[in-house]
């Protein structure tokens, strides 16, 4: 219900700041436009020499960006100042360049087990499988295996997954057919532990 309100009252709330956006760019343009006419070639062709001079472009560039949002505030969406998106990219890479160099250096997965009586494997790995959850169903070899749960462990190897064997009567909703040396050709994963739940 909170999430269903917040949606209700940001597309107006970015309705209203695109319109001030629009208006103040405008207001500042028409002044930078009054103090170039004085210094322009050509007198009629002042408007389009100041429109490509580098304040004019930027501030075309934020009244586009103004009406863009409120374009968007009346058909009921709420979208955030574009230079904004070039700063959450550019924090974004920046982050993902120091995970990656935070990782530990990629080494084959171990393979513990039956661990216990009851069948259960450990598979010990550099990297998190973001996709392995109480839902996933793991072959390894011709045995079908379940996530029981997910721990941390010192490096090499700071992910480890303890499975254990799959109850013929469950339903499989995800298979992984897992091999030790498939961490090779993982995509590149946010670091974390992921939780298979209870």
């Amino acid at each position: 219900m909170f999430g269903h309100q917040a949606r209700t009252y940001l597309a107006p709330a970015a309705g209203v700041t695109a319109f001030f956006e629009t208006v103040i760019v405008s207001l500042l343009y028409a002044r930078g436009l009054v103090d170039y006419f004085p210094s322009a070639s050509i007198g009629p062709a002042a408007f389009l020499e100041y429109f490509f001079t580098w304040q004019g472009l930027l501030l075309a560039f934020f009244f586009l960006d103004g009406v863009l949002r409120l374009l968007a505030a009346i058909a009921g969406q709420a979208l955030g100042i574009m230079p904004l998106y070039a700063l959450v990219w550019i924090q974004d890479t920046f982050e993902k360049r120091a995970a990656r160099k935070k990782q530990t250096p990629l080494v084959v997965d171990v393979m513990e087990g039956p661990a216990s009586p009851n069948g259960e494997l450990r598979i010990c790995s550099c990297r998190p499988r973001r996709n392995w959850d109480r839902w996933m169903t793991v072959m390894y070899g011709d045995r079908l295996y379940e996530i029981a749960r997910a721990e941390a462990a010192p490096p090499p190897r700071p992910y480890v997954y303890v499975l254990r064997p799959k109850p013929e009567s469950k339903v499989i909703r995800g298979l992984h057919r897992y091999h030790p040396e498939e961490v090779f050709s993982l995509k590149d994963d946010q670091p974390g532990l992921p939780s298979p739940g209870p």
